[in-house]
C-alpha cells in the first residue's frame, strides 16, 4: 500500500517531466530561476523515488529467495531492452523528434 503511494508520487513527477519534454524547447518558466529549480528538483525527486522503490522491491524479493531476485533482474533488463528497441527506430531511423535550430529564438511569438 505504501509502496503504491510512493510510486504514485513518483508518477506525478514523471508526468510533469514528460510535459516538459513535450513542450520543449519552450517549457514553462523558460529562463526563470523558478523553472530551473523545478526541473532540477523534479528530476532529483523522480530519480530518488523510483530508485527507492526498486531497492524496496529488490529487498522483498531477496527475502523470497534467489530465483525471485534473479527474475526481477531479468525483467528489469527486458524492460530496458524493450525501451531501447522501441525508441531507437523512432529517433535514428524515422526522425520523429526534431532538433531545434541553434542560435534562433524558437520561443518568441
Amino acid at each position: 500500500m505504501v509502496l503504491g503511494a510512493v510510486s504514485a508520487v513518483g508518477g506525478l513527477f514523471a508526468v510533469y517531466l514528460l510535459v516538459l519534454a513535450a513542450l520543449s524547447p519552450c517549457p514553462p518558466f523558460l529562463g526563470n530561476n523558478i523553472g530551473i529549480a523545478l526541473v532540477v528538483t523534479s528530476w532529483i525527486i523522480f530519480t530518488g523515488v523510483f530508485s527507492y522503490v526498486k531497492v524496496v522491491i529488490g529487498s522483498l524479493l531477496h527475502e523470497a529467495g534467489h530465483s525471485a531476485l534473479l527474475w526481477c533482474g531479468v525483467f528489469i533488463q527486458a524492460g530496458s531492452l524493450i525501451g531501447a528497441l522501441s525508441m531507437f527506430p523512432l529517433v535514428s531511423i524515422y526522425n520523429v523528434f526534431k532538433r531545434a535550430q541553434d542560435c534562433i529564438d524558437n520561443c518568441s511569438d
